[in-house]
């Protein structure tokens, strides 16, 4: 099985020799329940293109960034085409964080910067019958940094999970095998806590970076976001609710 990884951002010089790069996360997060899958990387955010031979590989997979999908990079709209290239052809195809977006951006939806400013932490989200469906039953606990939302979900696209400063956390789309989700389940708690500690992460109020350290002792399983990933990229049938 070959998953392109479609990297949109660098986790930065202070962070990749300890944590690497997203492509890296992806591949660790991944590989336990894809042992099967061989990933390669296309560096978007530096000019590269989405393949013209979509059908060499058997998944795409869109990673987070620092960019707003909004914004006038030059890099934004051919990435917009090549993705929906890939819901033309049927391939399968999953984002987070800016992946999230900018697919929801490609397939009519609408993203912008939340009026609520930052989600950061380890949240708990409520799921859809479909989420459920997805990832299992009961409150999904994952880890999550931004400012972007999706304000208005793509109109083939059935909503996963939720919380009430995210509600729109994850999509599974009903027109094409393609799931996302906002939240960062290829994070571990040392990278999110590394990126919000000064002087090389976000530096946040000091109640909201208090309140983010603490939910972070709370319990995760990026493993079950993973599994739900995995049926995806494997172009497995999903009934929707």
């Amino acid at each position: 099985m070959k998953i392109c990884i479609l990297e949109t951002d660098t986790t930065g010089p202070a962070f990749e020799p300890v944590h690497g790069s997203y492509a890296d996360m992806f591949s660790r997060w991944l590989a336990p329940v894809l042992p099967e899958a061989r990933f390669t990387r296309v560096f978007i955010a530096e000019g590269e293109p989405v393949p013209e031979a979509l059908t060499a590989f058997d998944a795409f997979l869109v990673t987070g960034s620092r960019a707003g999908v909004y914004e006038d990079r030059p890099w934004i709209a051919p990435l917009i085409a090549g993705l929906q290239r890939i819901a033309a052809a049927r391939v399968p195809l999953a984002g987070v964080c800016f992946g999230h977006q900018v697919m929801a951006q490609a397939f009519g939806g609408a993203v912008r910067k939340s009026p609520d400013g930052w989600v950061v932490g380890r949240h708990d989200h409520a799921l859809s019958a479909t989420g459920a469906a997805v990832f299992g039953p009961g409150a999904l606990p994952a880890l999550s940094i931004h400012q972007d939302q999706v304000m208005v979900p793509p109109p083939r696209a059935e909503r996963l999970f939720s919380t009430a400063a995210s509600p729109n956390g994850s999509f599974l789309y009903t027109d094409f095998p393609a799931i996302s989700s906002q939240v960062h389940p290829e994070f571990t708690l040392d990278f999110l806590r590394a990126l919000i500690t000064p002087p090389d992460g976000v530096r946040l109020a000091d109640d909201l970076h208090a309140a983010a350290i603490a939910s972070l002792a709370g319990p995760l399983d990026q493993q079950r976001i993973a599994r739900g990933f995995a049926r995806v990229l494997r172009g497995e049938e999903i009934a929707h609710g």
